[in-house]
């Protein structure tokens, strides 16, 4: 059997080599595990009561970055503040009733269909869960579409 010799540069060496072994693991078994996040109803935006947002207007929640768009038949659509070309802010414009980004001229009308390039696909959206009287929008989890489907409106 060798022996090993262990001075400081030997021992160090070991040390980092565990070390990253075991980060690694601990990696693997982080990606394998089994993710809560998306059911945990705890970590979605309370945007308010149902009762508070009347049909056909569309509230900005800039700091979870989304805009809540009540639908004239009283379904909900949680869109995102971000533009799909470079993701600058949009803004809604009740004017022209469409959301625009002032970086390069993107429009989307108010479901979050794109109107005018350069942006190529609608805003992103949000899932919604209606609880307890409550909208709750999981911000945590931004759906990547490339069309506005009737799927995406969560109603009472």
């Amino acid at each position: 059997m060798k022996k090993i010799k262990l001075n400081r540069r030997n021992f160090f060496k070991r040390f980092l080599y565990w070390l990253l072994t075991l980060q690694f693991i601990y990696i693997i078994f982080r990606l394998l595990k089994p993710g809560k996040d998306h059911d945990d109803i705890e970590k979605f935006h309370d945007a308010g009561e149902i009762s508070f947002f009347e049909n056909g207007k569309i509230y900005p929640f800039g700091s979870e970055q989304f805009f809540l768009h009540r639908l004239a038949d009283g379904g909900f659509l949680a869109v995102s503040s971000k533009c799909t070309h470079l993701g600058c802010t949009v803004q809604f414009i009740s004017t022209n009733n469409q959301f625009e980004c002032p970086c390069h001229a993107s429009a989307f009308n108010s479901n979050g269909q794109v109107l005018s390039p350069p942006a190529t696909r609608p805003l992103d959206y949000f899932p919604i869960v209606l609880k307890n009287n409550h909208v709750l929008v999981d911000v945590n989890h931004p759906v990547r579409r490339t069309r506005y489907d009737q799927s995406q409106v969560k109603y009472v």
